[in-house]
């Protein structure tokens, strides 16, 4: 118990370092990164064009279409496993040596 107690205040004192490492770090990544920005622009300009509502519209569609024929698969397990369940409990009852319902 008291290992699992020792290791836990260890890792978390890690972590903390390692977090306050990031934090004094990124300042400085943060003045670097503006070389990057002519990339960043052209991304954004090439998101711009994506026509996300036909995407969108296109998803739904087709998660609706795999949802109503896995509902379908389901029900047709279910309707297989009651005729199954039917088959044996007649089965048991004309044996005369089935467990009671």
């Amino acid at each position: 118990m008291l290992y699992s107690s020792i290791l836990e205040i260890i890792m978390f004192v890690s972590l903390g370092m390692v977090i306050l490492l990031l934090a004094r770090a990124l300042p400085r990544i943060e003045d670097e990164s503006s070389a990057f920005s002519s990339r960043k622009d052209k991304m954004s300009n090439i998101a711009k064009h994506i026509p996300f509502d036909k995407l969108d519209e296109s998803m739904n569609l087709t998660l609706h279409k795999i949802l109503r024929r896995v509902k379908v698969s389901i029900m047709k397990a279910d309707n297989l496993v009651t005729n199954k369940l039917k088959s044996f409990r007649s089965d048991s009852k004309k044996d005369g040596n089935g467990l009671p319902m």
